[in-house]
């Protein structure tokens, strides 16, 4: 899905974490959703600008018998757990424009670790391959090319005898960062705000690097995890910022209407 338009709220109203997940009850009850057109919520903390957090997951539930996963696409999790005319969001969309284009300026990955015994140890992958967050070009797109809005699992632990010989193994907790937009030191600056200008999908992919372009073998959790009806999760997120749209009427109508000169 491409978000229409996002919900705005105040520093003062921000009691929790932002998530990019905010819908309308469905107008039909079929759980499509159609009437949602409400987008991600957004924060105006600083004047004429948006700030953005998106926060989603890619489940990992096979083996590397049923075949590794190459391309994960992320949910975006609903708040409303109990309600099924609010579903979790699949697939994590940044919807710019020309007019108003958006911003990135921080991406993260991780591997969760839980303390409910459901969860498994970690994600497996190829000896040496690398797992990215970042966005469908289409296709991965490179940290060369977006150092501010990808994120790269990198340097697991190789050989754990959990599975065959010649994987990569990144235990819970494991995480990767985008680098980050501000000048350090003088030369050259290499960490620059990634422009998106159209709707733009944002998903997770197995890679041999963080600076490749097209996917590779795949992600996977061992065996005995998989026995014990444990998964696992890649958590990711992506923040960006975007300038506010036009002020209109419902700004000005309240100074409009009854006004009383003396």
């Amino acid at each position: 899905m491409t978000y229409l338009s996002a919900k705005k709220i105040y520093p003062g109203n921000w009691a929790e974490a932002l998530n990019g997940w905010y819908r309308n009850i469905d107008t039909s009850q079929d759980g499509t959703n159609d009437g949602s057109n409400a987008g991600p919520t957004s924060v105006l903390a600083q004047p004429g600008w948006r700030f953005f957090q998106q926060r989603g997951y890619v489940e990992v539930a096979n083996s590397s018998g049923d075949g590794a996963t190459a391309t994960g696409t992320v949910i975006v999790p609903s708040p409303y757990k109990n309600d099924d005319t609010r579903p979790n969001i699949t697939g994590m969309f940044v919807s710019g424009n020309s007019t108003l284009p958006c911003y990135g300026y921080r991406a993260t990955i991780s591997v969760a670790s839980g303390w409910d015994g459901t969860i498994a140890s970690g994600v497996y992958t190829s000896s040496g391959q690398v797992i990215a967050f970042g966005a469908d070009g289409p296709g991965p797109t490179s940290t060369a090319d977006a150092p501010c809005t990808s994120a790269v699992l990198e340097s697991g632990t190789t050989d754990t005898g959990l599975v065959p010989s010649g994987t990569e193994f990144f235990v819970g907790n494991s995480a990767g960062y985008s680098e980050v937009p501000l000048p350090i030191a003088t030369g050259e600056i290499t960490n620059f705000y990634t422009e998106i200008t159209g709707s733009t999908e944002f998903k997770v992919f197995n890679k041999a690097s963080g600076e490749a372009t097209t996917t590779t073998g795949g992600f996977f959790i061992s065996d005995a995890d998989k026995t014990a009806k444990k998964k696992g999760y890649i958590v990711v997120e992506v923040c960006y910022i975007q300038p506010d749209t036009a002020s209109d009427y419902n700004w000005v109508e309240s100074y409009l209407k009854g006004r009383t000169v003396s």
